[in-house]
């Protein structure tokens, strides 16, 4: 990596004379030296490229990277984001983004179909006439289109999901290795929930939502997505899966970041879904303390299957039915509360009522804990997805949910009687609120 970057160091040297002695710097009188200075641009940002690559290359090898290296590669990768967009020229930015649904969409079709799990089991490149009946039996024996089959592969392999090895044969590369069901942190079930069937016709709604100011979900089914999930279970499943996978991704992090996890002694994660994140962090203390999983009856049925695939004793996790909404049972012993991706899923209003169902629930000395995305808090390329997550929010989840700033955060939690505490940043891009309930 060191010996590339000298490379390319030699390479801009020479550029910059060249424009020095051409004088190419004059756009208006050479077309060409425009060309030449955005290539230079493109070469600075492989060179950062190359540098950071070349610290992760002596850093220690672990599998969450330390506060200098996280920064230095989020500083990398903006860098690059930025001048490789200086270098494209506008029409071709303007028509990769009408186009970059296809990519979503063959990212999904490959996962779907299962074609990761296959090449994971097998220890050389496979063509698509060898995965077709494979795939065949795999997906229930629903025939494969062969020929639409192999151009499908051969975009994937030019989107990076799969690599093309000889005459059109096909192996996992490094990324695609995520999409592999038994990865540690498969985002298989993430994959299908956010590039599905379903969530590509809800998108579409959106043209719709613009002018009703309903989510593209209500534009779509005519009903909120809780609702929905009660007449289709599958759907539910899918969506419960997908918020693990996301739960797995991101727990390492979020619990190295917030050391003070250690001195809770009984955890109440509300909302907390089929129970992967509260899995994770109990796991990660060996289970010293216990914790209490509240979530609607129907998530919790799926919750009951995950802890019991984990083999949770109901002794470690009880899991509570309930509506946060409705009212939250304060007699859970509780000194930790853990509301993580929640408050972004609710209007103000929404979010003022379960708050304050949640203070009635406390004791002095309990305590909140608010993971969200917060925004307007981090570098160009975090914020961009964070605005791509707002949109999700906009498509799936009901009028006036979004990510909010740390201010909008504090004034929601000073409205119903919270005290807000320490904030933490953390590696996977959330923000950590502490808040601990006013005198009664």
């Amino acid at each position: 990596v060191i010996i590339i970057s000298i490379v390319w160091i030699s390479y801009i040297s020479k550029t910059m004379r060249s424009i020095k002695k051409d004088n190419i710097i004059d756009l208006e009188n050479h077309s060409d030296g425009f060309f030449k200075l955005k290539t230079l641009l493109l070469s600075l940002s492989v060179v950062l490229l190359s540098v950071g690559l070349a610290y992760m290359c002596v850093a220690p090898p672990t599998e969450l990277p330390n506060w200098p290296l996280y920064r230095a590669n989020s500083k990398v990768w903006q860098t690059l984001e930025k001048w490789s967009k200086t270098a494209k020229p506008h029409h071709l930015r303007l028509v990769e983004m009408a186009t970059q649904f296809l990519e979503s969409r063959t990212l999904y079709l490959v996962t779907y179909l299962g074609v990761p799990d296959i090449l994971e089991s097998t220890s050389e490149p496979l063509g698509c006439e060898d995965l077709k009946p494979r795939l065949e039996e795999y997906t229930v024996g629903e025939p494969i289109d062969l020929p639409f089959f192999c151009r499908l592969l051969h975009a994937a392999a030019h989107f990076d999901i799969l690599e093309e090895v000889g005459e059109k044969r096909y192996r996992l590369t490094e990324m695609s290795r995520y999409l592999v069901s038994t990865h540690p942190k498969s985002l298989k079930h993430y994959i299908q929930m956010m590039a599905g069937d379903e969530a590509f016709v809800i998108a579409t709604s959106l043209t719709r939502s613009v002018f009703t100011g309903n989510s593209g979900f209500k534009e779509t089914y005519r009903v909120e997505m809780l609702e929905q999930f009660k007449k289709d279970p599958v759907f539910q499943e899918i969506f419960d899966r997908g918020q693990g996978d996301a739960s797995r991704l991101y727990a390492p992090a979020l619990i190295a970041d917030y050391p003070l996890f250690a001195s809770c002694k009984h955890i109440c994660d509300i909302g907390g879904g089929v129970g992967s994140f509260l899995y994770q962090l109990l796991d990660h203390y060996n289970f010293v303390m216990t914790g209490v999983l509240f979530d609607l009856p129907d998530v919790i049925h799926h919750a009951r299957k995950f802890l019991g695939e984990m083999k949770v004793k109901v002794d470690d996790i009880a899991v509570i039915e309930g509506d946060f909404f409705e009212g939250i049972p304060s007699n859970t012993s509780c000194d930790c509360f853990l509301l993580k991706d929640i408050l972004n899923n609710w209007s103000d209003e929404a979010c003022v009522k379960l708050l304050n169902n949640l203070h009635l629930a406390m004791r002095q000395g309990d305590k909140i804990i608010v993971m969200e995305r917060v925004m307007h808090t981090a570098d160009f390329a975090e914020e961009r997805f964070k605005a791509i997550l707002d949109l999700t929010m906009m498509t799936f989840n009901p009028a006036h949910s979004r990510l909010r700033t740390e201010e909008e955060l504090y004034y929601l939690l000073e409205q119903t009687g919270f005290i807000e505490g320490r904030t933490y940043s953390t590696r996977a891009g959330y923000s950590i609120i502490e808040a601990f309930p006013m005198n009664q």
